[in-house]
């Protein structure tokens, strides 16, 4: 192999006295797909943002293409070529698709960078795009329009078309189902044919064989293992992202069902949703799946108040229900923990603490206000059966990684004691053993005469988890299927249609 791209050197960063980067070193070569694996708060994002410039290290050195360098930002390692597309999609909601594609390199009538937008070449150029990585989005659509997943495939796109040398995909298939994730094997494919090294932070085990060139495993800061090709079992590679084994991927309880809690009829919403009818019962776990742009997202809002249906009924435990704001849902007992942290969910400037307890400050209602002792003490013991790290409660919500900041969201809908919970991909972003708690989580749960709605674009977990799943197609319910018949097959058939 010639000069690396990228190579670190004994690189080390202290942050605080529970975590520090400590005498990592590895390499990038033109070409080559290098994933990074290991527990949320183990140091993969945190690496990665030592090479953009957003932190700077404090011993070791960094090379690219052989020469020291140290970036004092974001700006300076753009400018070199090494581009970072972070698992929060960075997008301009109020320009369209196309334009957020093409941002740095728009096209324009005349010779002068002043003149017009050539807006037909933009939408040209954009759908023939598309067209080669097989994106059924419209280059018109605003990105305001746009769900989650769908944001994740305009993001993607967007590495297609930059000049750099370097890209760092962090989680990009989080919420992602099979077709999709597919889109973006064939983009991070084409960059790498065109001799882009990549870095690819994932903790979907199942990837690295199928994306990656080699793998490198962190863990507490820093590095467990490497590994040609991920060429380890599963549970080889979880002992060696967490100390320890992972012997029950899904821990599904059977419990006996009680009558139906949540009664759906006829619900529709704009042109998103047509003529969706289900139930829910007391205990069960009912799984929703199906591809981009199903519907997914835009049921659990109407379910929640956060979208007014325009048309259907919806009644809870016996009586119909309008909800005209989630605080309705709320005090009916309905949570959503919602699929976008960051838009929708996470307090990034206030404390674990708060974060935590938010939604269930009734319970520590005392005589002459909040009993704050109670609330810290349960806000722990959440913090330990979650395994947020670091896990104090003082700490600030935007410290932490994108997994523990999950795990925070997941935690408080918990704590609110809530009896119908919709937990619209909550999972995402949370690596192979802390997943294990959650599931844990949500059978505690329904064993206490709570119902739960998983949606989920992880097919895996649809079949490990749930009692019953419903499959959207085109916003309508394509089909209910008892666990015991269904299988990956039948649901992407029927998600297909």
């Amino acid at each position: 192999m010639g000069t690396p791209l990228i190579e670190l050197r004994s690189v080390g960063k202290y942050f605080s006295d529970d975590f520090s980067l400590r005498d990592i070193s590895l390499e990038l070569a033109p070409g080559d797909v290098h994933v990074l694996i290991g527990q949320n708060g183990s140091g993969k994002t945190a690496l990665m943002n030592l090479i953009c410039g957003i932190f700077r290290r404090d011993s070791g050195e960094i090379l690219f293409d052989g020469l020291e360098v140290d970036f004092g930002s974001v700006n300076e390692s753009r400018g070199a070529g090494i581009v970072m597309q972070y698992q929060n999609t960075q997008l301009f909601d109020n320009l369209s698709v196309a334009e957020n594609v093409f941002f740095r390199f728009i096209p324009r009538n005349g010779r002068f960078m002043g003149r017009a937008l050539d807006r037909y070449k933009l939408h040209e150029d954009c759908e023939s795009l598309f067209a080669r990585f097989g994106i059924g989005i419209s280059p018109e659509t605003l990105v305001s329009q746009l769900g989650y997943t769908e944001r994740l495939v305009v993001s993607a796109a967007q590495t297609c078309i930059t000049d750099a040398r370097v890209i760092i995909f962090d989680e990009p298939t989080a919420g992602m189902t099979d077709p999709e994730r597919e889109i973006l094997f064939k983009i991070v494919r084409e960059v790498r044919d065109r001799g882009v090294g990549v870095f690819y932070i994932s903790h979907k085990l199942d990837e690295l064989r199928e994306i990656g060139d080699r793998v490198t495993v962190l863990h507490g800061g820093k590095i467990s293992a490497r590994l040609p090709d991920g060429c380890a079992g599963r549970d080889e590679l979880i002992r060696m992202m967490t100390g320890g084994t992972c012997s029950t991927r899904y821990p599904k309880l059977r419990v006996d069902y009680g009558p139906p809690v949540l009664i759906v009829e006829q619900l529709r919403s704009e042109r998103i949703l047509e003529d969706v009818s289900f139930s829910l019962r007391k205990g069960e776990i009912l799984g929703i799946t199906g591809l981009m742009g199903s519907g997914r997202s835009r049921l659990a809002n109407c379910l929640f108040g956060q979208t007014r249906p325009s048309g259907g009924r919806i009644t809870v435990e016996g009586k119909r229900v309008v909800f005209g704001h989630p605080s309705d849902a709320l005090k009916r007992g309905v949570a959503l923990i919602p699929e976008d942290r960051e838009k929708n969910a996470a307090f990034h400037n206030q404390d674990i603490l708060q974060n935590i307890s938010v939604a269930a400050l009734e319970r520590f209602r005392g005589d002459y206000g909040l009993d704050t002792r109670y609330m810290e003490e349960l806000t722990d013991e959440y913090i330990d059966s979650f395994g947020i790290l670091p896990g104090h409660p003082s700490d600030i919500m935007r410290s932490y990684s994108g997994g523990n900041q999950q795990k925070v969201v997941v935690a408080r809908w918990f704590m609110s004691l809530c009896r119908i919970f919709i937990m619209d991909e909550p999972t995402r972003g949370i690596d192979a053993a802390a997943r294990i708690d959650i599931y844990n989580a949500m059978n505690d749960l329904v064993t206490k005469g709570a119902s739960i709605i998983l949606i989920s674009s992880d097919i895996e977990e649809i079949l490990g988890m749930c009692d019953r799943i419903l499959v959207l197609a085109g916003g309508r319910i394509a089909c209910d299927l008892p666990q015991a018949e269904a299988t990956s097959e039948k649901i992407l058939d029927f998600a297909s249609v």
